[in-house]
């Protein structure tokens, strides 16, 4: 029968040092999961999101000053495009849309004290307000776009472009000829002046923002967008900590692009 071979001095000294790394390995994944766990504890619940379903109204935050977006009517009735999209949001979360009058200073303010459950008023997403507010994913894009005449129009490299003086959109054709050769701008009266501009061949495109293009745009069928110059998405806003409120948004508004209804109730209304 053999003997076991005896345990050296330097064997033991081993195991414990790799006995120790192994403990020291654990104790540091558990320092690092220890604020994603603390956070989950601490994490509150969705207070607004409770009060919809316990309710069974989910109040809407607007400003309705801004059509064909948010409007009041002299009986106290509001309608628009977001008054559209709020009351289909709420009958998709089984639940009724009631409106609350809100300065444009205050859309997110009565949020944190409770008074609304979410803002809806052509509201641009702020990247400031991120944390302490969220936002839902966009349902309209309000940013500068190209217009011109698909058949004619090549991005050569001398573009006369027409856009409304002082406009955000003469910022935006001021910003691109700066990074773009061959690019003259000319300044016009109005919007509506530069895509008549366009439509009579006395320049290559127009820059105007993305609520004239939907709106002006059916009057001139050999137009079209042909660029996102820039970026301007509307979204509804929440509270930073109603998770559960923006889940569910987030997948009505996704149900209603996929189904159309989007589509359909920002088309009827740029149609008035």
């Amino acid at each position: 029968m053999n003997n076991p071979t005896p345990l050296r001095s330097g064997d033991f000294v081993t195991k414990r040092k790799i006995a120790v790394l192994i403990l020291l390995a654990f104790g540091a994944a558990g320092v690092w999961f220890v604020p994603e766990v603390t956070a989950w504890l601490e994490r509150k619940p969705d207070e607004a999101w409770a009060r919809i379903k316990q309710t069974g109204v989910i109040r809407f935050a607007i400003n309705p000053t801004y059509m064909p977006f948010d409007g009041l009517g002299s009986h106290g009735d509001f309608f628009g495009i977001d008054v559209d999209i709020a009351n289909e949001l709420a009958r998709r979360l089984n639940a009724r849309a009631e409106f609350v009058v809100a300065g444009f200073d205050s859309l997110y303010d009565v949020l944190r004290v409770g008074q609304a459950e979410a803002t809806i008023s052509a509201l641009p997403i702020d990247p400031a307000k991120f944390g302490m507010w969220r936002y839902s994913e966009p349902y309209f894009e309000a940013g500068q776009v190209l217009i011109a005449k698909p058949v004619r129009f090549t991005k050569s490299s001398q573009v006369s472009i027409a856009v409304e003086y002082g406009s955000d959109a003469d910022a935006a054709a001021r910003y691109l000829a700066r990074r773009r050769e061959g690019i003259t701008i000319t300044t016009t009266q109005s919007t509506a002046d530069a895509l008549k501009a366009v439509a009579n061949d006395w320049v290559d495109a127009a820059i105007i923002d993305g609520v004239s293009a939907r709106q002006l745009l059916p009057k001139y069928p050999d137009l079209g967008i042909s660029e996102q110059v820039t970026h301007d998405p509307y979204a509804i806003a929440m509270w930073g900590e109603s998770d559960q409120l923006v889940g569910e948004i987030n997948a009505a508004l996704a149900a209603m692009e996929a189904d159309g209804t989007l589509q359909r109730i920002v088309d009827e209304w740029m149609k008035k």
